[in-house]
């Protein structure tokens, strides 16, 4: 199976399968003896969807582990199968020959459960009914048009998803419309007094300032931390000692870059991504006062992100809001 993770509630897969295939008819619904059985191979393909109801049903927490979820699609079923007499296994008729096997639509319907063992590993186990457009999986022609089969599996999964370095992005960001920010540094040579002052400190830049003319929506712009981006040791914390950002979005499955959140949100501010504890989170905003966090905060849910929240880092590192004892 491969899979791809739509949201919280969808899923998107693709499924292989291959396999043996039997049965065994011993006595018609009459009483009179059949003595027969059926065994031949099955390849099957389908595209279906998981709805994860534990997301759907109940408020999404991002430290639950055990998740209940539906699934439904649709495909096609290859096989060939023989009919033999139980007691001489003489065959008696076929569906389909080695060279040319029978083909259907098959319609995969089910209920399955997992539970995330670790940040990458999941364990689940999945039922589920396929109803073939079909009466002639077995061989034989019956009274009812449709022939079905189950299956159930047990599956260990594994997430490919990238590292957790356990360190953070620099912070980005650009300015709503009719926010002017002071211009870049220059190439000029510093003194070398300047030169070592400009890479050890976090410089505050002067207040910004707001252009007359008129915007659609008025934003006002926290004093933000700037870093001197002509340094090239980006992996090292932005800010030391206590700082704050803003969450606007978490995910379980790497799904979305920084581009696409950014572009999904209709956000003008540069979004942050980080990995951590089998969560890829999505921020915004790089604050030293806790006030001016809150107040992009507000702003973040004007928008219409509810779920937007205040984060607490020490040194470049997220504080968890509940520490684990």
């Amino acid at each position: 199976m491969l899979i791809r993770q739509l949201s919280h509630v969808f899923a998107l897969r693709g499924q292989l399968l291959y396999g043996g295939i039997s049965g065994t008819k011993r006595d018609y619904k009459s009483g009179i003896p059949a003595n027969l059985y059926f065994e031949g191979n099955i390849f099957e393909y389908n595209l279906n969807a998981t709805i994860n109801f534990s997301n759907l049903l109940f408020r999404y927490k991002p430290d639950r582990t055990f998740f209940i979820y539906g699934t439904v699609g649709v495909g096609l079923s290859n096989w060939y199968t023989r009919v033999k007499d139980l007691n001489t296994h003489e065959q008696i008729s076929r569906s389909g020959s080695p060279s040319n096997w029978t083909t259907e639509i098959v319609i995969p319907a089910g209920l399955g459960a997992y539970y995330n063992i670790g940040d990458k590993v999941n364990l689940g186990l999945e039922w589920t009914l396929r109803a073939l457009n079909s009466d002639k999986l077995d061989g034989t022609i019956s009274g009812y048009p449709y022939d079905m089969y189950t299956f159930l599996s047990l599956n260990l999964t594994y997430n490919f998803n990238k590292p957790n370095t356990g360190k953070l992005k620099p912070a980005k960001y650009s300015t709503p419309k009719g926010i002017s920010l002071p211009p870049p540094p220059s190439n000029t040579p510093k003194a070398p007094e300047q030169e070592k002052e400009g890479y050890e400190k976090l410089v505050l830049p002067p207040p910004l300032s707001i252009t007359p003319e008129p915007v659609e929506q008025k934003i006002e712009a926290p004093t933000m931390i700037l870093r001197d981006t002509t340094t090239s040791q980006f992996a090292e914390p932005v800010v030391q000692g206590i700082s704050y950002r803003v969450q606007v979005f978490a995910t379980h499955t790497e799904t979305y870059t920084e581009e696409d959140m950014q572009s999904r949100l209709k956000l003008s501010m540069q979004v942050t991504k980080e990995i951590s504890d089998g969560w890829y989170r999505f921020t915004v905003g790089l604050f030293t006062k806790p006030a001016d966090a809150v107040s992009l905060m507000k702003q973040m849910r004007a928008r219409g992100i509810k779920g937007a929240f205040v984060v607490k880092y020490l040194d470049g590192n997220r504080v968890p809001l509940n520490p684990k004892k």
